[in-house]
């Protein structure tokens, strides 16, 4: 198991790092910390210096970002993890996306802010481009540790793969998990009928009855799915707006972990990521585990 671990010494950074350091990861699983940092432009092109400045800075910001990472990531080495330092130069999101192709990463973990963050944000943007961009899975920490998960599907090929992801990490056995599934119109002749005929009118509540069904064995599916691997889940159905539905209901079965697809149901293949997904990244009060769908390979069956 290889995470990559976004860390930069905020206080959202850190809630990160204690919460994958809580977490019970596979035997020999390494955490690869990645500390970005700006290296100053020479405006002079090196003009009447009569040193390289600019490298020796680069190599001073360099050292003091490893110590920093080396300080910060005594935690996880102390909780058995093998830990790998990375100071990067660049922006932060191109550090923790490079870094993650670069060494097969299973999983990325950021805070939800990182420093100078305005404190009304709801969501940084260095986690957002990441979530938007990643080639793996992606754990937004806003919590230090994970008891109770609440499982969003849709039925899409990214809900289906989430049992196995969760399986591969290692992280979730004996856990108790709620699956939930929302019933929502899924066409547009659906929506016409809901404005042109009563809730009584029979072709419309037998449409409604149809998605129920659908919705319930989709969750249905997700639980056989999780107690396969170890996760005590029951199944839920809910109607609504499918993002502030899944928050709501996360809230109300007190879950501090969301764990969502990354498309949904009809979504492009153009979008890197559904609509649900990044608004419930987004406006969530909980971690979030946004999990690719079938064209990213598990952790176990990548080619190391």
């Amino acid at each position: 198991m290889k995470m990559v671990l976004a860390i930069d010494g905020s206080p959202s950074s850190v809630v990160a790092r204690d919460l994958v350091a809580s977490m019970r990861w596979p035997a020999g699983s390494e955490v690869h910390l990645v500390g970005a940092y700006s290296v100053p432009i020479d405006w002079t092109g090196g003009a009447g210096s009569g040193m390289d400045w600019v490298g020796d800075m680069n190599d001073s910001l360099h050292d003091d970002v490893d110590v920093r990472l080396a300080s910060l990531g005594a935690p996880l080495a102390e909780a058995g993890l093998a830990v790998r330092r990375h100071p990067v130069p660049g922006r932060a999101p191109d550090a923790i996306l490079a870094t993650a192709s670069e060494v097969g990463a299973d999983l990325i973990v950021t805070g939800s802010r990182g420093r100078g963050r305005l404190a009304t944000m709801l969501l940084g943007s260095v986690a957002i481009e990441v979530a938007m961009h990643a080639p793996c899975a992606v754990l937004v920490a806003r919590g230090q540790t994970i008891s109770r998960l609440f499982v969003a599907t849709d039925g899409s090929s990214a809900a289906s793969v989430i049992p196995r992801r969760l399986g591969a990490f290692g992280a979730f056995a004996g856990l108790d998990a709620v699956a939930v599934a929302v019933a929502v119109p899924d066409s547009p002749a659906f929506e016409l009928m809901t404005t042109l005929y009563t809730l009584g009118d029979e072709r419309l509540e037998r449409q409604r009855r149809e998605l129920q069904q659908r919705a319930g064995a989709d969750a249905g599916a997700m639980v056989a799915g999780l107690n396969e691997i170890g996760v005590h889940a029951s199944a839920h159905v809910r109607s609504g707006d499918p993002a502030p539905t899944i928050i709501a209901a996360a809230t109300d079965h007190g879950a501090d972990l969301i764990v969502t697809g990354s498309r949904g149901r009809g979504a492009l293949d153009r979008l890197l990521l559904g609509s649900v997904a990044r608004n419930v990244l987004v406006h969530a009060h909980c971690s979030v585990l946004v999990v690719r769908g079938a064209d990213a390979p598990p952790p176990e069956e990548k080619v190391s």
